[in-house]
């Protein structure tokens, strides 16, 4: 029922020129010296304008655009079959980027952004992986089921917060595999949290703007987006994805270029 909005604007534009990216700088900003919105906005600013787009938009962009398949166990259509959808459409319905920070703390450190519809469950969540220790003392056979630390905050549906991390399987032998420690705002307090816009307009009420993106934010969102955009373009069509799935094989393909794979949700 959003085709007349959706075709022609695309998941990038949709969702990462605004939501992801914010959550980004959220992610990297530095300690605000206090917790309003001026304070806020400076240290997001910071953040955005030391974003860097990879040299290679071939290999560090995909975008995807979903077919038909299976999701919540009924038959759904490939979206250029949507109503009001142009059988030769190119909107993307799947974007993921690679973006680095140009700052002394995040340099060489990537930062992936991916989003998509129709994939394997509805989820947001910011995953931040540690890099593994450079020396281990424990034998190569008592990790090979270990992977890396990680830092998952759920921002939606389920919202918490999971530490990834190695322990010890009891026993005598020398042994050690993932295990996750959950946090889960449901299971500890009996208050809901009130619905994204819910929120937005009782802020807009109290004249609370911590949520709300100054200009100068969004124009910095546009300037990462923008070349992106013009080569996706002039560049062929997006790769297609099964629905249901998690996406096309050449966003798999972009991560394994840098020895790394998704995190699956």
């Amino acid at each position: 029922g959003r085709a007349g909005y959706y075709d022609g604007i695309g998941a990038a534009r949709d969702v990462i020129q605004n939501h992801l990216l914010q959550l980004m700088a959220l992610t990297a900003m530095e300690e605000p010296a206090s917790f309003d919105a001026a304070s806020l906005l400076t240290e997001k600013l910071k953040v955005l304008r030391a974003v860097r787009l990879p040299k290679d938009l071939g290999r560090h962009t995909v975008r995807g655009q979903y077919e038909a398949g299976w999701q919540g166990g009924r038959r759904v259509r490939g979206y250029a079959e949507e109503d009001g959808i142009d059988a030769g459409s190119t909107t993307d319905t799947y974007a993921a980027i690679k973006l680095g920070v140009d700052n002394r703390r995040w340099a060489g450190v990537p930062f992936y952004l991916r989003t998509g519809k129709r994939l394997g469950r509805r989820v947001t969540e910011i995953a931040v992986v540690l890099q593994r220790a450079p020396h281990s003392p424990f034998d190569t056979m008592a990790t090979e089921e270990l992977g890396q630390n990680a830092v998952v905050i759920r921002v939606q549906p389920d919202e918490g917060v999971t530490v990834r991390f190695g322990s010890k399987v009891p026993g005598t032998l020398m042994e050690i595999r993932d295990v996750s420690m959950d946090f889960a705002y449901g299971e500890s307090f009996t208050e809901s949290s009130p619905e994204a816009y819910e929120r937005l307009i009782l802020d807009v009420l109290l004249g609370d703007a911590n949520l709300f993106p100054r200009h100068q934010e969004v124009e910095e969102s546009w300037r990462i987006l923008d070349p992106i955009e013009e080569y996706w373009a002039s560049h062929g069509r997006p790769a297609r994805y099964v629905s249901g799935g998690w996406g096309p094989a050449e966003a798999d393909e972009m991560l394994a270029r840098d020895g790394r794979s998704w995190r699956r949700p």
